[in-house]
């Protein structure tokens, strides 16, 4: 997809892995070696950290935090973080990555967003000129033309 129009990117990606609501959970998948590692359940998991009604990875989060502050991310075409949602709102996870990379001007980046909170997103981090894809509504070609545009 982008990265057949030689785009580098770097990130993660929050997949879904449980299939029944009590047992939701996510996996993080690290956008650079593809690799990825339990993030977060809705059930109770030893030396897990509680935010809300989830227990999240301790591990997980230093990994991606890690990702997100590391230097060479600026040599990237494209950023991804999935997903940006109540708890970075609170100040927890990923939040201050999140206002870091803000702070340095990274151009491009995509953030997965819930539709009830994207406005809250954009207030929190004084975003200027977001681009809003609503998956809903446009097909995967038009959303990739629209983050190529960009370039």
């Amino acid at each position: 997809m982008l990265r057949e129009h030689n785009l580098t990117v770097a990130g993660f990606l929050a997949v879904r892995s449980g299939t029944r609501d009590s047992e939701q959970s996510y996996d993080i998948q690290f956008l650079d070696t593809g690799e990825s590692i339990p993030l977060e359940s809705r059930k109770f998991v030893k030396n897990r950290i509680k935010i809300g009604n989830f227990y999240f990875n301790p591990e997980a989060i230093l990994i991606g935090n890690k990702i997100l502050n590391d230097p060479h991310i600026f040599n990237k075409d494209l950023i991804i973080i999935d997903e940006v949602g109540i708890f970075e709102l609170e100040g927890k996870v990923w939040s201050d990555s999140i206002s870091y990379l803000v702070s340095k001007h990274v151009r491009t980046m995509i953030w997965v967003v819930r539709d009830t909170l994207i406005e809250k997103v954009i207030r929190r981090w004084d975003l200027k000129d977001a681009v809003i894809i609503d998956i809903e509504k446009e097909t995967f070609r038009q959303a990739e033309e629209r983050i190529l545009a960009r370039f």
